[in-house]
């Protein structure tokens, strides 16, 4: 399970003595350890794998607005913890895939009032391996196509 393969590395983290990887990873446990606290129950894979997008989303504003701010110590420090927790989320859909997908799921739907029920039905099978605004600009234009 994806939450043990987290813990254990975050063990070897420690023991190599790699502080930003252990802190991210300490991080990611917490975050996981509260969403199971507000669910009752354990997070399994797929949840588990949207909390780390979640995470991987929020480093990365972090690091756009540290670099506005001109804190290059804290960008590498965002950087170096973004590539751990990336090591335990899914691979990111490809956009040919994801635009067969889109094709699949928009056969016979046609205008933009259909959005917000192909966007559901698209993000519940790329569930944790594509951002949302990427498949709702794709989806939106998938559907002005056809008009």
């Amino acid at each position: 399970m994806l939450k043990e393969e987290i813990q254990k590395t975050m063990i070897v983290k420690y023991k190599e003595g790699n502080k930003n990887a252990t802190d991210a990873l300490r991080f990611v446990l917490s975050e996981i350890k509260y969403a199971e606290i507000n669910k009752k129950s354990e997070l399994n894979d797929i949840e588990i794998a949207t909390l780390l997008q979640k995470e991987i989303k929020k480093r990365k504003e972090a690091i756009d607005m540290f670099r506005k701010g001109n804190r290059e110590d804290l960008v590498s420090k965002e950087n170096e913890q973004l590539v751990e927790i990336e090591k335990f989320a899914p691979k990111e859909i490809s956009d040919a895939e994801l635009s067969d997908i889109i094709d699949e799921e928009t056969r016979g739907m046609s205008g933009v009032s259909n959005m917000g029920r192909i966007m559901g039905l698209v993000m519940a099978r790329v569930k944790g391996r594509a951002d949302g605004v990427k498949v709702a600009n794709m989806v939106r234009q998938r559907l002005q196509a056809k008009n």
